[in-house]
């Protein structure tokens, strides 16, 4: 980091720094930041000793890490947490936590029980939603999706529903769109016709399909326009989206609630058919 670089003194800018600066990360400082964005509050309340030792680093390469994005070491870095939870922090992943065990303890007996968990756990996820999305992003995607010749949409395993929804709706509006499900295998044949007057809306949560990976660098890569959904700001659709959203998707269980991305999707094809009424 050069001397003359001034450290952020927000969360978001600090979180921005770390996405358009991962690629060019260590491999240990990548392990770091993805953490650090995942859990922010672990950053603000945990000492540098046990912070290191739950992300399997020495605290030598947390000091590094701060020192990465100018501050003068770990405790100068950690200020940035910890104005980010006095100011008002999104749902705290002990909170999730706090599900994730009730639904364990349940072990498949009460399904009622079951029910109230998980839609308890969607609840944070829509609180968190509302409370992160930017709204000039939204703005963004909605011009890049009326204005777009043909909407391109992939998204596999726990994504596919979603990007189904989003196919469903822009056809419902009477827009060209494309549904990349992967039937015989001819996805890189349908990409390869993509231009960059169209638009690749990509979506995938971590495990992130290998498939849909390659389709958003082989677009970035293009110049083709890219709308991705996922869920952190160092995955590879962050990376190489040209306007990205994130969705915390409540790590409650293997089966995770979409409730988020479904409610992110309804709302941005909603908001498209207003937008489109408006014009006319």
């Amino acid at each position: 980091m050069a001397e003359t670089d001034t450290a952020p003194e927000s969360f978001d800018r600090l979180r921005h720094a770390i996405q358009s600066r991962y690629d060019n990360l260590s491999p240990h400082l990548q392990k770091i930041a993805g953490r650090a964005l995942e859990d922010p509050n672990g950053f603000a309340l945990e000492t540098i000793a046990v912070l290191a030792d739950r992300i399997s680093v020495q605290p030598s390469t947390l000091v590094r890490f701060a020192k990465e994005f100018g501050y003068s070491g770990f405790s100068n870095m950690q200020k940035v947490f910890k104005l980010r939870l006095i100011e008002g922090a999104p749902v705290s992943r002990e909170t999730i936590y706090e599900h994730r065990e009730k639904l364990e303890s349940l072990a498949g007996d009460d399904p009622k029980a079951i029910l109230n968990a998980f839609t308890e756990a969607s609840e944070l996820c829509l609180d968190r939603l509302r409370e992160t999305v930017p709204a000039e992003s939204l703005r963004t995607a909605i011009e890049m999706l009326h204005n777009a010749d043909t909407v391109y949409v992939i998204g596999q395993r726990r994504a596919f529903p979603i990007a189904a929804y989003i196919a469903y709706g822009l056809t419902r509006l009477e827009y060209r769109c494309n549904l990349l499900d992967a039937v015989g295998g001819m996805v890189p044949q349908q990409v390869a016709t993509l231009r960059p007057t169209d638009l690749l809306v990509a979506i995938s949560f971590a495990e992130y399909a290998p498939a849909v990976v390659e389709v958003v660098r082989d677009a970035h890569i293009r110049g083709i326009p890219t709308l991705t959904i996922t869920d952190t700001d160092t995955s590879p659709l962050a990376r190489h989206g040209s306007v990205y959203f994130t969705v915390d998707d409540a790590e409650i269980h293997r089966f995770r609630p979409i409730a988020g991305a479904i409610t992110l999707v309804q709302s941005l094809i909603v908001a498209l058919g207003y937008y489109r009424d408006n014009l006319e």
